[in-house]
């Protein structure tokens, strides 16, 4: 039988949708009879991991190969009675792929649940936002009107990446020569900060021409690198000059478009970023992503 907080989400997929099948020799793969949806889930106990909480779970090969190609997705729960992680198998599909499961046929994943972003990590491919994808509500999209995301600027995904900021809570840098581009009709331009603390004099150049900083009192929260016609490793290469001169930073972000996603996995898995760690400490967002992420936190589209 699921545990508790599986048959939770369960039994509400239920009353919504109608009956389940369930997949397979276990209690984790299920097909929603009405429309075809496979889910997969996971289950973990929360641990603290440095600044919030961690997940940790093993999906297995032979499940995984079930959800490929198919409307599939894999729900990730744990330990509370929070709303699940459901992401969109067909989004990683090609990253599943990049590498061969561990010896025991698992593939390593985690959730990882910080004050600034939630990720999904995929040992030996990297770490991907899914602040998107809280909750059920992609599965009431199936047959219906999806959110529409609108091609977008680099300066409309750089407003967007700040007000999500400052809906939680921070202040904000942008590059000076960008600061006037800026929507105001999301960004509140009192949030905007004139100027930033002289870290070191080696780097506080590299650090102003950063696409988005969100800022809390004078630690740099989180960098931001909007990759929309620039090349990922030149984002890279700016995050690890940060990440080996200042103490503490550590929470780095590429955004692109999705097609990119698959680029950023075999950048970041370059040897020099493995062996410094740096490829523990930046996160993929695509588009969609900061879209639905925007869209969540103010209950509007842009």
């Amino acid at each position: 039988m699921p545990n508790i907080f599986v048959q939770n989400i369960l039994d509400k997929i239920k009353t919504d949708f109608g009956s389940l099948k369930k997949i397979g020799d276990g209690n984790s793969l299920y097909e929603i009879s009405s429309n075809g949806a496979l889910i997969y889930f996971r289950y973990s106990k929360l641990t603290s991991k440095g600044k919030g909480l961690s997940g940790f779970y093993g999906l297995r090969k032979e499940d995984i190969k079930i959800l490929e190609g198919k409307n599939s997705y894999i729900c990730f729960v744990w330990d509370r009675e929070d709303a699940p992680v459901l992401i969109p198998f067909k989004n990683y599909e090609y990253d599943f792929s990049l590498f061969p499961p561990a010896s025991d046929g698992q593939y390593k994943a985690h959730i990882l649940l910080n004050p600034s972003k939630t990720e999904f990590y995929l040992a030996n491919v990297g770490k991907f936002n899914v602040d998107g994808n809280f909750g059920l509500s992609q599965l009431y999209d199936i047959g219906k009107q999806k959110l529409t995301v609108p091609d977008l600027s680099h300066t409309q995904v750089q407003s967007l990446i700040g007000a999500i900021g400052i809906k939680k809570g921070y202040d904000l840098w942008y590059p000076e020569n960008d600061k006037l581009k800026i929507d105001n009709k999301i960004v509140d331009y009192s949030k905007v900060r004139k100027k930033l603390p002289v870290y070191n004099y080696e780097i506080d150049n590299i650090i102003s021409e950063i696409d988005v900083i969100w800022m809390q009192e004078s630690r740099p929260a989180s960098f931001f690198e909007v990759e929309h016609s620039t090349p990922i490793y030149s984002g890279l290469l700016r995050f690890n000059d940060v990440f080996l001169t200042i103490a503490g930073a550590d929470n780095f972000n590429i955004v692109a478009t999705n097609e990119k996603e698959a680029k950023f996995g075999r950048e970041i898995n370059r040897p020099t970023f493995k062996q410094n760690n740096l490829i523990e400490k930046v996160t993929f967002l695509d588009y969609d992503n900061i879209y639905h992420w925007y869209f969540n936190l103010y209950g509007k589209t842009y």
